[in-house]
């Protein structure tokens, strides 16, 4: 029982919650998710099992596509609808192209400010305790990269939009910002997280289907296996170097075409782990996947 899952987390439950309930379902201890849902949020959440958790470092790092609901003309504390509202404004009508304008202006690499309530950490507490005490710091700004934004819908006072980004990206900012360049505030409405790099909505699978699937013997249906979900370039290595491979040293390989930093190596088709080359045609195994 090797490999990630595809969930669909509805709203309500932390991704902890998730977790909990892949463990007992699937009757196996060693569960982890790649990158977490807050409980307002719902869509792809990457659980992964068995030996799939070796991987969820690599997972964590990948682009993300959400469908996000903007609304104008309120601010709150928590930057969505589920905080108080801290201000209000009035504005004048946004034609489509005035708005279509600004979210095109938040396309690229930017640095944005984590929201004060959010569980980045600052001098080994987390921004929400701080925000919790009323105690105002200086956030550090990080990079992130929005890709794409595309409008779905707009009726002058909500906005529905799809974004794709990297890993870190807050909706919450990216909805308060947009809110502040339109010069109307805004916040966060509804959010769900439509892809995880090649894990779609679509073929997300509710807890209630992984319950039916594991009691029915069909779980391969759902479970995807690691060389699946996180496609990499391969080599073959012989069986020889098994030992000395899974030991942790180098050993010789025809990898001079693979220009990838990282790559799957197998021995007699057996996946072993993800490798690197160090120079020429050694390889090492990077992360043990035995």
């Amino acid at each position: 029982m090797n490999g990630v899952l595809n969930i669909l987390k509805p709203t309500g439950m932390t991704s902890h919650d998730v977790v909990s309930s892949v463990r007992k379902i699937l009757n196996i201890k060693k569960v982890g998710h790649a990158g977490t849902l807050d409980p307002n949020v719902s869509g792809v959440m990457v659980v992964c099992v068995g030996k799939g958790t070796k991987i969820s470092e690599y997972l964590m790092n990948q682009d993300k596509e959400y469908v996000c609901e903007l609304i104008l003309g309120q601010k709150t504390d928590t930057q969505d609808s589920y905080g108080k509202i801290v201000e209000e404004k009035k504005f004048k009508s946004i034609s489509e192209r005035t708005l279509l304008n600004a979210l095109e202006d938040f396309k690229g690499r930017q640095q944005q400010i984590p929201p004060a309530y959010s569980a980045v950490k600052l001098n080994g507490k987390k921004l929400y305790e701080y925000a919790r005490q009323n105690i105002s710091v200086e956030k550090e700004a990080k990079e992130i990269h929005i890709k794409d934004i595309n409008l779905i819908k707009y009726d002058n006072e909500r906005v529905l939009m799809r974004v794709n980004c990297s890993k870190g990206t807050y909706m919450r900012t990216l909805c308060n910002d947009i809110g502040e360049k339109l010069g109307a505030l805004g916040h966060m409405g509804v959010l769900v997280r439509t892809e995880t790099k090649g894990l779609h909505i679509e073929n997300s699978v509710t807890l209630n289907e992984l319950k039916f699937l594991y009691d029915n013997n069909r779980l391969q249906e759902c479970l995807i296996p690691i060389d699946k979900v996180y496609p990499l370039k391969k080599i073959n290595v012989h069986m020889d170097y098994y030992d000395r491979l899974t030991a942790g040293n180098e050993v010789y390989a025809q990898a001079d075409t693979i220009e990838d930093e990282v790559f799957y190596i197998y021995c007699n088709d057996e996946l072993i782990g993800i490798g690197k080359k160090i120079n020429n045609n050694l390889v090492k195994i990077e992360k043990m996947l035995v």
